[in-house]
This record gives C-alpha cells, sequence and structure tokens, in this order.
C-alpha cells in the first residue's frame, strides 16, 4: 500500500516550483511506492497530481482569507479528511511548501502507524510558558510536517467543521494552537532528530545556532514564528535562502 503525500497551494504567496521542489525531494528521498496530491486553485506549473481544494463552506480560502482574526492557515484542516477527498487507503504524510527533505525518509510509513506532529524542541521553553495563558498562543507543536493512517484525524476535520465559529476565534493564531490545545492528547511526536528549524536551531539550548545547515536531520522547516528574540527580524525564508547546500538540496538535485 502506497505511501500518500499531501501539501496545499493556494494564491500566489508561493510559486509552482515549491511544490514541484517538495515532489522531486519526496521522489528523491522516498525509495517505496508513493503518491503525491497537491490541493490547490491553480494547477498551472505543476507537475504532480493534483486536486481542487474542497469547498465545504467553512475551510476553502475563499470563505476567510483576508478576514480579521481567520486562524490565518485553516484549509490545513481540510487534509485530515483527504482519505474521503482523493480515496486513497493507506497512510499520509503533510508537508508545508517551505520545508527541505535532505535525507531519505522511507521510515515514515512506520512513524505514520499513529498521528504525529513535529515537536519544535527549538524553541525557549520559558518563552513559550510565557504565552502560553494568552488567547492560547504558545505550543510546542509545528504542523509543517504531520503523518496519520487512514482516517485517523478525521475527528478533527469534524470538529472544525462543527464547531468553526469558536474554534476560529480562540485559535486565531494558527492551527498549531488548536492541536496544542484541542488535540494535545492524541498527538505523539515526530522524533525529534528527524526535523529542526533553519531560523531557530535544532534542540534549545543545546543546538540552536541558526542558518545551519544539520546534515544528519531528515526535514528543515522555515517556520517564522514570533519570539521576543530580537534576532527574530532577521529569520530567512526559503525563497530568500542563499545557502547554496540547502538550495541544492531543495531543489532535488
Amino acid at each position: 500500500m502506497s505511501m500518500n503525500f499531501i501539501c496545499i497551494k493556494w494564491g500566489d504567496k508561493y510559486s509552482p516550483d515549491y511544490v514541484n521542489n517538495l515532489y522531486r525531494m519526496v521522489e528523491k528521498n522516498y525509495m517505496k511506492p508513493f503518491t503525491f496530491t497537491c490541493y490547490t486553485d491553480d494547477t498551472e506549473g505543476l507537475e504532480c497530481d493534483t486536486h481542487p481544494i474542497p469547498d465545504d463552506g467553512v475551510l476553502h480560502p475563499d470563505h476567510w482569507f483576508g478576514k480579521e482574526g481567520y486562524c490565518w492557515d485553516r484549509a490545513k484542516f481540510l487534509v485530515f479528511n483527504s482519505h474521503e477527498w482523493l480515496g486513497y487507503e493507506g497512510k499520509w504524510c503533510y508537508f508545508d511548501l517551505d520545508v527541505i527533505i535532505q535525507n531519505n525518509i522511507d521510515d515514515i510509513d512506520k512513524l505514520a502507524e499513529k498521528p504525529r506532529i513535529a515537536h519544535s524542541k527549538w524553541q525557549n521553553p520559558s518563552q513559550i510558558h510565557e504565552r502560553l495563558f494568552i488567547d492560547m498562543r504558545g505550543t510546542f507543536y509545528n504542523s509543517s510536517m504531520m503523518l496519520w493512517n487512514g482516517g485517523q484525524c478525521k475527528h478533527i476535520y469534524h470538529d472544525v467543521l462543527i464547531n468553526d465559529e469558536m474554534v476560529f476565534k480562540t485559535f486565531y493564531k494558527g492551527s498549531d494552537n488548536y492541536h496544542y490545545w484541542r488535540q494535545r492528547d492524541f498527538w505523539s511526536n515526530i522524533p525529534f532528530d528527524w526535523i529542526y528549524s533553519y531560523n531557530r536551531g535544532m534542540t534549545y539550548p543545546d543546538d540552536i545556532e541558526p542558518k545551519t545547515y544539520r546534515p544528519d536531520a531528515k526535514i528543515c522547516v522555515f517556520n517564522t514564528d514570533l519570539t521576543p528574540d530580537p534576532k527574530a527580524k532577521s529569520q530567512i525564508k526559503l525563497e530568500d535562502l542563499e545557502d547554496q547546500i540547502m538550495m541544492t538540496l531543495w531543489e532535488g538535485e
């Protein structure tokens, strides 16, 4: 049974290169049968299988994008019903578009036996704790990568649909906060040594040198989350990357 990789592209924030490069990185680093599908509102320039962003009246960007206090990444919740949208069986891996796959990820199918999410272990816990009870903005989760099996996550999709007003008003800062505060007992962590943040490091406080390539890790994320640290102003987005090693990896070469 194939591993099913999915991503989302809507609007013009990300060019087709982001999707195509992600597809090539999966193709290079996953040696088993797989599917790769991008949910999108514009298929032009995409080299992978695509599916229209499902319009269920709540989560499609047309219903909320640009509105104040709208939980900016709510379309991510759509992926948890992918077994219905796409009709595939098996295990699932969601990636944000601004990630780099650095090494072989064949073991991902074993990890996906149960639902897993990235843990942002690079963050200073004291800074997170300062924000934890302020509008539920603090979170140790990072949804740049999520894994699950079959319909394990369908309850998340339905919870958001049924309680949409409460969910988006409470977790307006993003879906990571929803997962941490409302689904914390459901998720397990993706192994800590798999993922690091290009802008924040790998593990606080021992390995937090920013903008540093870590060759043994499998996934690099380019989160630019807010932090009291003034260095946040110099965080790098993937499109601004100048590190040649990282650029070569991102292009799937």
